[in-house]
């Protein structure tokens, strides 16, 4: 199931703090990957990728673990969900559990009950589904014909929906449940005479499940190509969420422990196809373009995303698409490639004609993520003039400020500086100039230009005791920098709540814009001594001093030139005047 982004508020917070708090980490982890002690941290073989020397460690004083491989990293909560598949409420159920504790009973848990009693209406229509296929003679006469072989159809549970109008929901009436929850998951509709029917009549049906094999909706597929839509999917409901979901994520972490790399296909027959042919590890979208929310769940589960489409121009727009969505989600360890197959020619199609050998062909020559980016934008230009080589910039720009901080998106910057004939230090100030626009992107702008403020935002998330050295919280409102807005936030949060670790501080950002940025920071080896932190950070805060009285002195000085100043302005400007010359003298 996909769970809100707010999920976690229906639990309290000072109950997720709780457990984060609570469990050790290295107990925790130690218990599903084998842990050696190295220095002041432990380490491993990652268990999210596959590698021979380990790089998966794990900070005892943190509570926080990090693969240097792959970029994995988070807390006790993270690394359940990440390890053992869980949902965020399942992995705070586990904890709970292991320390004794109960989670409150409030909204949360009502809803959750609700939901049980929704997901046994849907498995009994699974069910319900797959019986009827056993003794529909047009429907496994229609799977012959595509190809499809009974173990195949029984691994994806395919079913099929009877003609009459009203076969389930008279069923799941005969199994003791209401029509408002067959209702409330899509399964029947209302007509104007009140007369309840069937959402699914005499179409080949495939479960949409999520990690936990449990169906949430269904895709149901004409057999006959005078029945329109070809395709028909459940509605939105309570616990289905179709721009989260990818049909046959289930059936792909079944076939495979670890997942190398995850194939995005637009149909449920393709995935299907490949999968029969050996190629499990391919999913589809349900009907809609390729979400954040697609990319986050994918991203938790492999390193490296290959988007396949038709090499049409649809195909092509479509992977526009999908680039554009990927762009803010491609943190360094994280790859994007595409696969643009014939024009007569889809997936399920060609792995039918030409076999896995021909299908794989193609992936092995899948372009990544940078190649198809400047050849879609570039496709048009004459990078032979100034003009051409401005067009792209312009066009680069907006998009390469999606991109996190990194070496990747350094690359790609480089890369537009090798085909504009620019340096790449024009290139950044080229695209910094754009970048002033959301916290977030000021944040990254900060992160990339390893300014004192990252280092002070990073020394405070590695170190939250530092917090107790920040005396005047106005400085937050006074200066204007790029990042102040997260490291004053920070300071809030750490001066509010007791709980003052890395890992406290990460779950409070969970799922939250700047949530990967401060995972980066807590992860980054800052190249200070233990006992040169508290100077170095003390350093920091003299520095957004000094620079909060310049910035007051220089608007100040303009609107003395343009205006002129009141006398209590008078006042204020030649008390910063001396407040910098004691600074200034306080440094030497």
């Amino acid at each position: 199931m996909t769970e809100p982004k707010d999920m976690s508020n229906r639990i309290p917070e000072s109950f997720i703090q709780e457990l984060v708090l609570r469990t050790d980490i290295v107990q925790l982890i130690d218990a599903y990957v084998p842990l050696k002690k190295a220095g002041r941290h432990f380490v491993a073989c990652c268990p999210f990728h596959n590698e021979k020397t380990p790089s998966f460690s794990v900070n005892s004083q943190k509570q926080f673990y990090h693969c240097f491989g792959c970029g994995a990293s988070g807390n006790v909560i993270s690394f359940l969900m990440n390890y053992s598949r869980k949902s965020f409420l399942e992995a705070v159920d586990m904890l709970a559990a292991r320390l004794g504790l109960s989670v409150p009973q409030d909204e949360y848990q009502a809803k959750q009950a609700k939901h049980t009693s929704l997901y046994d209406v849907l498995r009994a229509a699974m069910d319900f589904y797959r019986r009827e296929l056993e003794q529909n003679e047009t429907a496994k006469a229609y799977l012959q014909k595509r190809g499809i072989d009974a173990q195949t159809a029984q691994r994806f549970a395919l079913g099929v929906a009877p003609g009459q109008w009203d076969r389930l929901h008279h069923h799941l009436m005969d199994k003791k449940f209401s029509s408002e929850s067959i209702a409330a998951v899509g399964l029947s509709l209302r007509s104007e005479h009140g007369r309840e029917y069937d959402r699914f009549r005499a179409r080949l049906i495939f479960p949409i499940r999520d990690r936990r094999g449990r169906p949430l909706g269904f895709g149901g597929r004409s057999m006959s190509p005078d029945v329109e839509p070809k395709y028909l999917n459940s509605p939105e409901t309570p616990v289905f969420h179709k721009g989260g979901e990818l049909y046959g994520l289930y059936e792909a972490e079944q076939a495979t422990r670890t997942l190398e790399y995850l194939i995005v296909v637009e149909g449920y027959m393709d995935v299907i196809a490949l999968s029969q042919h050996g190629i499990a590890n391919v999913v589809a979208t349900l009907g809609t373009a390729t979400t954040g929310e697609h990319l986050q769940k994918l991203f938790r589960l492999t390193t490296q995303v290959i988007f396949c489409f038709d090499g049409d121009n649809a195909g092509q727009k479509a992977a526009w698409r999908a680039l554009e969505t990927a762009l803010p989600a491609l943190s360094d360890g994280r790859e994007v490639k595409f696969i643009f197959l014939p024009q007569s020619e889809d997936p399920d199609s060609l792995v039918r004609s030409q076999g896995k050998e021909a299908f794989e062909g193609y992936l092995n020559q899948a372009l990544p993520l940078s190649s198809f980016f400047f050849k879609h934008l570039s496709g048009s230009l004459n990078l032979e003039t100034p003009d051409g080589r401005a067009k792209l910039v312009s066009l680069a720009n907006p998009l390469l400020e999606k991109l996190p901080a990194g070496a990747f998106r350094t690359l790609m910057l480089d890369e537009l500086a090798k085909k504009t004939h620019l340096s790449l230090i024009s290139v950044q100030k080229i695209v910094a100039t754009q970048e002033e626009s959301t916290p977030h992107q000021r944040v990254e702008t900060s992160h990339a230009r390893k300014t004192p403020l990252r280092l002070g935002v990073a020394l405070l998330v590695q170190y939250p005791h530092l917090v107790q050295y920040i005396e005047n919280k106005n400085i937050f409102e006074e200066v204007v920098v790029a990042g102040i807005e997260l490291f004053g936030a920070i300071v809030t949060y750490l001066q509010t709540h007791s709980a003052q670790t890395t890992a406290s501080l990460l779950e409070h950002w969970r799922d939250k814009t700047e949530g990967r940025y401060l995972e980066r920071l807590a992860a980054e080896e800052l190249m200070i001594p233990e006992t040169g932190v508290q100077a170095e950070f003390k350093g920091i805060l003299l520095y957004l001093q000094k620079l909060a009285i310049e910035q007051a002195i220089e608007r100040l000085w303009q609107k003395a030139s343009q205006e002129g100043l009141s006398a209590e302005e008078k006042m204020r400007w030649q008390t910063l005047i001396q407040q910098q010359k004691n600074t200034e003298e306080s440094k030497k």
